[in-house]
């Protein structure tokens, strides 16, 4: 653990200020009228020592602070407006929330005015990838660094019930999870009765 610094202490909870606010406190309100009276005629005496130099400097660091204050007022006003303004168009565009999960093909969500970003006519040299006019080259394939080997066709039962041929693919698609997870049951089955 650090030592503790001398006069670090931030909470301010040292005897002598506790004692200052044990004595602020017992005073009455004849005397607290009494010490603020003659603060003002303290005041009043150092403002008239001073000399016009001193009042002008000291004035013109005051306008400085404020001027810097009111601008920082003002860029923090400013944030905070933009801020407002870009969670007010989100919201104007809320039509949009969670449309995928309503999507409809024959629907072109491309055209749309607010979401105007071309069609997919941009295509990748390297894996002919179909992408859109503003994405980045290498996103599809890393430049032709990525190469994914050609996808083999499934053994007949599973691809007639994968691409809808078969009688029974309706009920297979459905539930397809239920289908893999017992099938990998089975496998793990065979594999330990191997051992």
């Amino acid at each position: 653990m650090p030592t503790k610094r001398k006069g670090a202490d931030l909470n301010r909870n040292t005897s002598k200020s506790r004692s200052l606010r044990n004595r602020r406190s017992e005073r009455i309100e004849e005397q607290i009228q009494q010490q603020n009276t003659d603060a003002r005629v303290r005041m009043a005496q150092l403002r008239q020592e001073e000399s016009e130099d001193t009042r002008a400097e000291r004035n013109e660091v005051i306008r400085l602070e404020q001027r810097q204050s009111r601008r920082f007022t003002v860029n923090r006003r400013r944030t905070n407006d933009q801020q407002r303004q870009q969670v007010h168009r989100a919201f104007t565009s809320d039509s949009f929330l969670r449309l995928a999960f309503q999507y409809e093909p024959d629907i072109e969500y491309y055209a749309h005015s607010k979401v105007v970003i071309g069609a997919m006519d941009k295509e990748c040299p390297h894996c002919h990838a179909l992408k859109f006019k503003n994405e980045p080259a290498g996103m599809c394939c890393a430049s032709g660094k990525v190469q994914l080997p050609e996808i083999e066709t499934s053994s007949e039962p599973l691809n007639g019930l994968l691409i809808g041929t078969d009688p029974d693919s309706n009920v297979f698609l459905k539930s397809i999870r239920t289908f893999m997870l017992s099938n990998d049951i089975v496998q793990s089955n065979r594999n330990s009765s191997k051992y």
